[in-house]
C-alpha cells in the first residue's frame, strides 16, 4: 500500500525531471501512478491499518490530484471502496511535491513572454532559464520584457549594460537577471551576442605590505590594469564589499581587492592573481556564497574566510533579515560551507562584512594569511 508520503516523493522525482519540459509543452499529459491497494489477506491481516490508509486518501486535499477508486467484494468482509491509483496534471504534481508557487509564478512568465512575442519559438530559452522565470515576480518579469524589447530594437547597438536607457535597469538588475536575457535575447533575435556587453569592471586595489611596490599603495583598475600591475604578492584577499578593503590592517604579503560582487570572475583573467593563493571574503548571505561559487568555478583553490559559522553565530545580534535571498543551487562550496548556507537559508539571514567585529575579523585574517603562507612555504 502505498502512502500519501510515498506520492509527495514520486511527485518530487516528476518534478525535477519534468517540470522545465513541462513549461514548452502545451497539453502536457497527465501521469497515473498505481496506489497498490491491499489483497484480502493484508485487510485480514490488520483492517484497522488498511481502514487509516484508505482514509489518508480520501483527506487528500491537492488542486488537481484525483484519487480513483475501486470496489472490493471479499466474502467474509463484505464490500470495501479502496484507493487504487491517482491521476495528477503537472500543475498537480508541483502541488504535490511542495513546488506550487514555483510552477504558479514560471507558467504566468512564460505565458506572459508568450503574450509579447506570439509565434516565436521560446522552448529552448525557456528550459535554460526556467529556474530563474520561476523566482520573478511580475514586475521583474515587466522589467526582463523591456530589456528584450529594447535589445530587438536596437540591433548590434554598443552600449554597455548600465547605460541601456531603459527605466529601472542597473548594473545590479544585470547581475542578477543576464542569465535570463541571455537565452531569450537569442532566441528573439538570433543573435548570439544580442545581449548588452558587461561593462568592464575596475577593482579597487589596496596593496597591504609597502615591500610589494614602489608605486602607488592604492589605485583602481581593470582587468588590463592589473594585468600590467605585475605584482607578486603572496596571498591576494579578495572582498565582496569595498569598505572592509579600506579597512584592512597592513599584512605581510598581502594585496587586499575590493572584488565587485559578480564581477570577481573576472579577476581570474589576471595573471598574478591566478598564481598566488587567494582567500575570498564576502556577506554571510545567499549571494555571498553564490558568488564565492562562482568565482571557485575559475579559481579552484580560492579559500573562504569570515564566511562561517563561528563568525555568525558571535555577530548574532547583528544579522538583519535577507530581503531577496538567492534560492537556486550554488556549487563548488566545502561541506562546511554549505551547512552555514543551509542555516542561513533557514531564517533568510544576512551578516554584512561591514558589520563584523574590526578586532575579530584583523585578527582572523592575519591567521588565515599565516595558514596559507605556511602552507605554500611546506609545499615549496
Amino acid at each position: 500500500m502505498r502512502t500519501v508520503a510515498d506520492a509527495r516523493d514520486w511527485a518530487e522525482g516528476q518534478w525535477q525531471r519534468n517540470w522545465k519540459r513541462w513549461l514548452t509543452t502545451a497539453e502536457a499529459d497527465a501521469k497515473s501512478w498505481p496506489l497498490h491497494p491491499p489483497s484480502q489477506a493484508q485487510f485480514a491481516a490488520d483492517p484497522e491499518a488498511v481502514a487509516r490508509w484508505a482514509r489518508s486518501w480520501r483527506d487528500l486535499r491537492v488542486a488537481g490530484v484525483e484519487v480513483e477508486w475501486v470496489e472490493r467484494r471479499w466474502p467474509a468482509y463484505g464490500r470495501q471502496l479502496l484507493p487504487q491509483r491517482i491521476v495528477a496534471s503537472p500543475e498537480a504534481i508541483a502541488g504535490l511535491a511542495g513546488h506550487a508557487s514555483e510552477w504558479r509564478r514560471a507558467n504566468a512568465n512564460v505565458a506572459r513572454l508568450r503574450e509579447q512575442w506570439p509565434g516565436l519559438d521560446l522552448s529552448a530559452a525557456t528550459r535554460l532559464a526556467a529556474r530563474a522565470l520561476s523566482r520573478l515576480d511580475d514586475h521583474q518579469t515587466e522589467q526582463l520584457i523591456a530589456v528584450l524589447a529594447w535589445l530587438i530594437e536596437h540591433p548590434g547597438s554598443d552600449l554597455w549594460e548600465r547605460e541601456l536607457p531603459v527605466p529601472g535597469i542597473d548594473t545590479k538588475w544585470w547581475e542578477q537577471h543576464r542569465s535570463l536575457v541571455e537565452p531569450f535575447a537569442l532566441a528573439l533575435t538570433g543573435q548570439q551576442d544580442a545581449a548588452a556587453p558587461p561593462n568592464d569592471p575596475v577593482f579597487g586595489v589596496r596593496v597591504l605590505d609597502p615591500g610589494l611596490s614602489d608605486g602607488p599603495q592604492q589605485f583602481t583598475a581593470g582587468v588590463a590594469g592589473l594585468n600590467a600591475a605585475r605584482l607578486v604578492p603572496r596571498v591576494v584577499l579578495m572582498s565582496e564589499n569595498q569598505v572592509p578593503v579600506l579597512r584592512l590592517p597592513a599584512l605581510p604579503g598581502v594585496v587586499g581587492i575590493h572584488s565587485m560582487g559578480f564581477a570577481a570572475v573576472n579577476l581570474a583573467k589576471v595573471a598574478w592573481i591566478r598564481d598566488a593563493p587567494q582567500l575570498y571574503w564576502g556577506d554571510l548571505d545567499s549571494y555571498g556564497f553564490r558568488i564565492l561559487g562562482q568565482l571557485r568555478q575559475v579559481l579552484p583553490n580560492v579559500r573562504s574566510v569570515l564566511m562561517d559559522a563561528r563568525t555568525l553565530h558571535r555577530h548574532a545580534e547583528l544579522i538583519i533579515a535577507e530581503p531577496h535571498p538567492y534560492r537556486g543551487e550554488i556549487g563548488y562550496l566545502s561541506a562546511a560551507e554549505r551547512s552555514v548556507l543551509a542555516e542561513i537559508r533557514r531564517g533568510d539571514l544576512r551578516l554584512e562584512q561591514e558589520r563584523i567585529d574590526k578586532a575579530y575579523a584583523h585578527a582572523e585574517l592575519t591567521a588565515a594569511v599565516a595558514t596559507i603562507i605556511r602552507l605554500a612555504e611546506d609545499r615549496g
